[in-house]
């Protein structure tokens, strides 16, 4: 091999072309030399990577069966519009995406999951203010976005309430019935006082309000919008301290326990007993993971 440096071969090379210019500096050379080698390596590179347009083309065709599958698509909600201020019927949903996958991930180590129950219904949801959905409507969508991400059947075990055997249960989300709201139901008359009430259902919001069985009672006025066509506050707060119980359970029920939205129970028998067991349906550790 070869003792001769670079700037020794730099010189013969130009001594054998018959180079009339005096010869190089050490230094000159050693620019020509690494200019030469550093354009000598660009158009390597430039070679070898492929151009935008054909690494964007590549992408499409290996996502071309997928596009469709993440689409938006328009479902209705329960509340029908009846409860927000646009009087909002439907709203759009797509499914989870991988940075919506690492969100969800990321919810067993953080110490509000509901913080990531909200960001992912931001993500997913739009065509209404996730902030102002009911319980009933955000559940709703939760389903629905399941549903398109991860499949139609959603596993559920249960333990027999007789004979406490352990069921492994599918559940398809597509069969759950869902009941829309209805006038009638926000407006109706009370039992004893015989005082029409109109009322207002529970948002997300809300839920500082009724946290207790205590603070439900303590602001049950807040849920209520008239009754006999008096709306203020005070005298609304004060006939709920003195009406009757029924009059109390009747508004109570209207408001927190609402027959519209999906359904949220179903039944099965259990194969070892025969016993008629209720599911109630619910979010559980495979809520968020494939069929």
């Amino acid at each position: 091999m070869s003792n001769e440096s670079i700037v020794d071969l730099v010189q013969k090379h130009q001594a054998q072309m018959g180079a009339s210019a005096p010869a190089p500096t050490p230094t000159e050379g050693l620019e020509k030399v690494d200019s030469a080698a550093v354009q000598h390596k660009s158009a390597m590179m430039a070679g070898n990577m492929p151009e935008d347009r054909m690494s964007s083309d590549a992408l499409d065709r290996l996502l071309a069966n997928v596009k469709t599958k993440m689409a938006w698509i328009t479902v209705e909600l329960p509340s029908q519009g009846l409860l927000y201020q646009n009087g909002e019927r439907v709203a759009e949903i797509r499914p989870f995406t991988f940075d919506d996958e690492r969100i969800l991930k990321s919810a067993r180590s953080v110490s509000k999951p509901n913080e990531t129950v909200e960001r992912l219904l931001r993500n997913c949801v739009r065509g209404v203010e996730v902030s102002d959905l009911t319980p009933y409507d955000r559940l709703y969508l939760l389903f629905r976005i399941r549903g398109i991400s991860y499949g139609d059947d959603y596993p559920i075990q249960h333990d027999c309430s007789n004979c406490a055997r352990t069921s492994k249960l599918t559940l398809q989300i597509s069969t759950l019935q869902t009941t829309p709201l209805t006038e009638d139901h926000m407006r109706f008359m009370l039992p004893d006082s015989q005082q029409e009430a109109v009322i207002k259902l529970p948002r997300a919001q809300d839920e500082h309000l009724y946290s207790s069985a205590e603070r439900l009672m303590e602001n049950l006025y807040q849920f209520v919008y008239s009754v006999g066509g008096i709306t203020d506050k005070t005298i609304l707060e004060a006939f709920i301290q003195k009406t009757t119980v029924r009059d109390i359970d009747t508004l109570r029920r209207k408001i927190f326990t609402p027959d519209y939205g999906m359904e949220d129970h179903f039944f099965y028998t259990c194969n070892e007993c025969g016993y008629k067991n209720r599911v109630n349906i619910g979010l559980n550790e495979d809520f968020f993971t494939a069929s």
